[in-house]
């Protein structure tokens, strides 16, 4: 069964008539979080024992590739709930963890959002965000940037570093909080629909047991909580991209096929560009599909974070020249405010942004396969 896709087909016309105007705008897609409510896809990881839909990786990436030729500003905002659920959801299978949370999720319908978007890098991290403890609680400040989502978020993951012992803590912080506010800042080139504005944290109070992960500062990357996070991260945005990819391929087809492609090219050199047009996209669909099957095929999680960071690199990477290809092949009318492809070139370009980023992707693939970073 792929209910989670078949979802995301449903509302896909209701969203693709949206985008252009969310683009626009750059405002806050709540009706289109409503009817992805409405038709179970935030909570489409869950388990089905826990009320959801039971999506396991290779369905929730194919359902966000669907979501993302409708609306890339959507999938891409709405992969920063899922990979959660998804993650938590295999910890649920695996030991019995993460029960209430996933409930709430199918039940509630809460919003979960991140803050991971600082620095991801090889070796030692820091952040500016600290965890000062009060007794039982812990007083976080500090401001995080590309928090997509916005108020639309209920419970918010944050990184922040604990005072005493210098640990990167993960740290579960309801936005209803006092303390709690978003800095409207986004305003941006590409994916502007994503709300991905500035989280404020000013002396916000909350329990020990909002600490849901401790990472080693000197080397977090490597730790396995976090990379069977990031391996759902990385993944659902492959997934992302290269649903623009479908898209960008199809309008182009469709414009070199009818009258709206009326140029002086000559006909012939229009064939060999669709030609090329189709072997690029060949190309991110295999991408896609061999890396996941590379990942999913990685015991060791370590390894599968690895080959998680390969595909998003190679799936982002393949999905960036189809689009400028399918751009090429209509050509100055693609370059209008009112094409799909203009959209699409920007939205695609923020691909190089989701971390680990060029170079340092590179770097810890290396690192890994040299022996360089944990043990094997």
């Amino acid at each position: 069964m792929a209910e989670m896709i078949d979802a995301a087909e449903k509302v896909w016309t209701e969203l693709d008539s949206r985008a252009g105007d969310l683009d626009r705008l750059g405002g806050h897609p709540t009706e289109n979080y409503m009817l992805l409510q409405e038709a179970g896809y935030l909570r489409g990881p869950v388990p089905r024992e826990l009320g959801g839909l039971g999506a396991e990786l290779p369905e929730m990436v194919g359902a966000q590739r669907v979501l993302a030729s409708a609306c890339a500003s959507t999938a891409l905002m709405v992969n920063m709930h899922l990979f959660q659920v998804g993650a938590a959801a295999e910890g649920w299978r695996a030991s019995g963890a993460n029960e209430a949370p996933l409930r709430r999720v199918a039940e509630d319908g809460i919003v979960l959002g991140s803050t991971g978007a600082e620095a991801i890098v090889a070796g030692a991290w820091d952040t500016p965000t600290t965890a000062v403890r009060l007794g039982a609680d812990y007083l976080v400040s500090g401001r995080k940037y590309f928090c997509s989502q916005g108020e639309l978020i209920d419970v918010v993951r944050v990184n922040a570093r604990d005072s005493e012992t210098g640990e990167i803590c993960v740290i579960a912080v309801p936005t209803s909080s006092p303390g709690v506010s978003f800095d409207h800042t986004w305003d941006t080139l590409g994916m502007r629909g994503t709300a991905s504005h500035d989280l404020v944290l000013d002396g916000v109070v909350v329990p020990e047991s909002a600490v849901g992960v401790r990472l080693p500062a000197s080397g977090p990357a490597w730790d396995p909580a976090f990379a069977r996070v990031i391996r759902w991260f990385l993944s659902g945005v492959s997934g992302v991209y290269v649903g623009i990819a479908d898209r960008a391929r199809d309008v182009a087809l469709d414009a070199a096929t009818s009258a709206s492609n009326g140029g002086f090219r000559d006909a012939a050199l229009t064939d060999v560009m669709v030609g090329e047009l189709e072997a690029a996209h060949f190309r991110s669909a295999a991408v896609l599909e061999c890396g996941l099957g590379r990942v999913l095929g990685e015991s060791d999680i370590i390894d599968a974070m690895t080959q998680a960071i390969v595909l998003k690199e190679e799936a982002t990477t393949a999905a960036v020249e189809v689009v400028d290809r399918a751009v090429a092949l209509v050509g100055g009318r693609a370059y209008f405010r009112r094409s799909i492809l203009e959209r699409l070139a920007r939205d695609v370009r923020a691909a190089r942004h989701h971390p680990p980023a060029a170079p340092v992707s590179h770097q810890m693939v290396g690192m890994r396969l040299a022996g360089r970073g944990p043990e094997r």
